[in-house]
């Protein structure tokens, strides 16, 4: 270690000062400081102000510009030759105005930074804990989720709404579980299709509570709602929901597609927010086909006390599960009433091949006798008993022309009244007497002096032929070809 002198105007100081005994004692207190590298100043100012210095017995020392002035302590003078001043060993430093704190401020406010960002590791560090994964739910953070499916009693999969992510819980007997009265209740196991608020222990995985009866999950009844599949909606005459992409359909503790819901459903519905995440049927539907209706005319079908419908052939009606009344009307049957019972999910085959078709009496009223009376081209006796409908009826008889007409059968009885009209055919009747000037009466008329000849229509006839001072000759006579004679004998 070299001692360094200083010298003015032939004056020594009279002590020796030792940098690096200085340096030294700079370090040392930058260590025991390392919480705050500011350092204590006073210390610093203190152990070096402990070294004693050479006064100048005539001048003082000039201050370094914003440094500190050392007062000088009166000592015996000492006359020494100065030595040379040599380089120091170690690096110069050029103090500046804060250099009696140990060290510049562009050190102080790189410090200084370094420490915030110290800080705020060691924190995130603590947070996260040492389990080195993503940071777990804070104690008593609540959370909405749809229990998708169960691993075993104490293990289930759930949906968590909020963050929209899948993830495993796990229950135990210190598991609060609140019904949907409110009432803490005994853990009984979670169900698929359960839709709840959960509070997880800080492992993020634990639930400390089970809460069905949370404002945020809100619970109806419905009937009436369709699947819209395309816009994950459920639509009814005059409500809609919109249902989550990940909401559960059920029946009988099994999934099914929502596109298999019927308006006739009875639907429990689970809801977050007005979005619906879980559906359960709480009753079913089975179907009514109708088969062999073909054959009635103008029929109708109605359902217990829904309005009546059109009845066609092959129809499906989907219903409720249960017992129904069922009504079939139409102008060919009697009125059909029965009561059907329909199983949840099967169809219900309703045959109305022996719907007993209803009748009624065609009575005809016609203006001749002997007649033959045909309906659709059978031949009938009169009156006829016939199923409703529509038909065609046929006289003859002859000498008259053929008389039809189309009726419609559509109630207990009908009459028809027919007037036949004479086939105009002719024949010539000779009528002549064994007495000369005998007179002829034909039906009551007189047509001449026999011999004669008349020409009359097909038909039967009486004629008397007459002449004073005899007995009237009287016979009758059929014409049915174009020729008739008759011969009188007069007494």
């Amino acid at each position: 270690m070299k001692d360094y002198h200083f010298q003015e105007n032939d004056q020594d100081f009279g002590l020796t000062v030792r940098l690096d005994d200085i340096n030294e004692k700079v370090k040392q207190f930058q260590k025991e400081t390392a919480e705050d590298e500011l350092g204590d100043a006073n210390a610093f100012l203190n152990a070096f102000e402990s070294e004693k210095f050479d006064i100048p017995l005539q001048e003082e020392p000039e201050p370094e510009e914003g440094g500190d002035t050392i007062q000088p302590v009166p000592v015996k003078p000492v006359r020494k030759q100065p030595e040379p001043i040599s380089e120091p060993e170690e690096e110069e430093v050029e103090y500046e105005e804060d250099e009696r704190f140990g060290m510049s401020k562009k050190t102080m406010g790189l410090i200084a930074v370094l420490a915030v960002i110290a800080c705020i590791i060691g924190f995130s560090f603590v947070r996260c804990g040492f389990g080195g994964g993503a940071p777990a739910k804070s104690t008593g953070e609540v959370s909405p989720v749809l229990v998708e499916s169960m691993l075993d009693e104490e293990e289930a999969v759930v949906y968590d709404i909020i963050a929209g992510e899948r993830m495993t819980i796990v229950l135990t007997e210190k598991t609060k579980v609140i019904d949907e009265q409110g009432r803490d209740i005994a853990y009984g196991g979670l169900e698929m299709g359960d839709l709840v608020m959960v509070k997880l222990d800080t492992d993020g995985k634990t639930a400390l509570s089970v809460d069905y009866s949370d404002v945020t999950i809100q619970t109806k009844e419905m009937t009436g709602l369709k699947a819209d599949a395309a816009k994950h909606r459920l639509t009814g005459e005059e409500d809609s929901y919109a249902y989550g992409e990940k909401a559960l359909f059920l029946y009988d503790e099994e999934k099914i597609s929502p596109k298999e819901l019927e308006p006739c459903d009875l639907l429990e519905l689970k809801m977050v927010e007005d979005i619906i995440w879980s559906v359960e049927v709480l009753e079913y539907h089975g179907y009514i086909e109708v088969e062999n209706a073909k054959n009635i005319k103008d029929g109708e079908f109605k359902l217990d006390e829904e309005d009546a419908v059109p009845l066609e052939e092959g129809m499906k009606v989907a219903v409720r599960a249960g017992q129904h009344e069922v009504t079939v009307t139409g102008s060919n049957i009697e009125t059909r009433k029965d009561t059907l019972f329909v199983e949840a999910g099967e169809d219900f085959i309703y045959d109305l091949s022996k719907a007993q078709e209803k009748v009624g009496v065609v009575i005809v009223n016609a203006n001749v006798s002997d007649y033959k009376l045909y309906i659709n081209g059978a031949l009938t006796e009169n009156p006829a008993v016939l199923p409703m409908g529509e038909y065609d009826l046929v006289i003859l008889k002859n000498g008259y022309h053929e008389w039809s007409q189309h009726v419609k059968l559509d109630k207990d009885s009908l009459t028809v009244n027919a007037e036949l009209n004479r086939d105009m055919q002719y024949g010539t009747l000779t009528v002549t007497a064994d007495t000369e000037g005998a007179w002829v009466y034909i039906n009551g008329e007189e047509y001449g002096v026999a011999p004669m000849q008349v020409n009359l229509p097909y038909g039967s006839y009486n004629v008397h032929v007459a002449k004073d001072g005899y007995d009237t000759f009287r016979q009758s006579v059929t014409i049915q070809s174009s020729t008739a004679s008759l011969h009188a004998t007069l007494d």
